[in-house]
């Protein structure tokens, strides 16, 4: 994993999770999820759950925290927080590993993942150690230098 996070990020991030899932666009399914990814810069960007009454047209709310991290020129991230109205931690899906793996290649870093249940418990552990056979750019040869600034 990264860094360990203090106790201090931890909290901000489970808020701007809480937040995100607040925020989501769940008219099919009701059913909310928030997420907050944690730069390299230790800015922090929220993101939540958007559906689409087109099946397949949605996009997951740890994605969703990454594409704004990115919109605000954000690559490198150390870690995510994913939360739910679920009592227990909620596990990103296989997308959302992928997605998160490649940008831990762009890191350089494993990311931590913060899975936290509405009733307050905690599961925690990294992209590798969920989706250890991540295909990203390095597995292309690709040169992310300009995104590692």
């Amino acid at each position: 994993m990264s860094e360990p996070i203090t106790p201090g990020t931890e909290q901000a991030l489970v808020e701007a999770a809480q937040l995100g899932m607040r925020r989501a666009y769940t008219p099919v399914s009701g059913f909310a999820v928030g997420a907050a990814v944690l730069s390299v810069s230790g800015t922090i960007y929220p993101g939540c759950n958007i559906e689409s009454v087109i099946s397949g047209m949605g996009v997951c709310a740890e994605r969703c925290a990454i594409d704004h991290a990115v919109a605000n020129g954000e690559y490198r991230f150390s870690a995510i927080a994913v939360i739910s109205a679920k009592s227990e931690p909620l596990s990103p899906c296989g997308m959302c590993l992928q997605y998160i793996g490649e940008f831990s290649q762009v890191a350089g870093t494993d990311i931590t993942i913060l899975m936290f249940g509405a009733d307050g418990s905690l599961r925690r552990s990294s992209v590798r150690a969920m989706s250890h056979a991540i295909f990203g750019p390095d597995d292309l040869g690709l040169d992310l230098s300009r995104y590692r600034e």
